[in-house]
């Protein structure tokens, strides 16, 4: 699987979050990830930065944009268990 396979999967993986747990549609969570532009990487070293963190981190990210600390919601973090690592088993 190449860089771009990759990112394509995870940034894939980023809409349904945004789907599942911020309960939007797949045309608007398309539209936000797009316009938040987190999925454009230019590179391995951005691709890497981007992968630290799960894709539910970065749904969350987008979604609370409004509330940089979001992750202190213990109702939004840590992901919920049927998602934790979700994106780490299945590479």
């Amino acid at each position: 699987m190449d860089l771009t396979d990759i990112l394509e999967r995870f940034c894939q993986e980023i809409i349904e979050c945004l789907i599942k747990y911020g309960d939007l549609g797949e045309d608007q969570a398309k539209k936000l990830v797009s316009d938040s532009k987190i999925c454009e990487t230019s590179g391995e070293k951005e691709l890497e930065l981007l992968l630290h963190e799960p894709p539910y981190y970065w749904a969350m990210t987008i979604l609370h944009s409004d509330n940089p600390e979001w992750y202190r919601n213990p109702k939004l973090w840590p992901p919920p268990k049927e998602h934790l690592n979700k994106w780490y088993r299945s590479n």
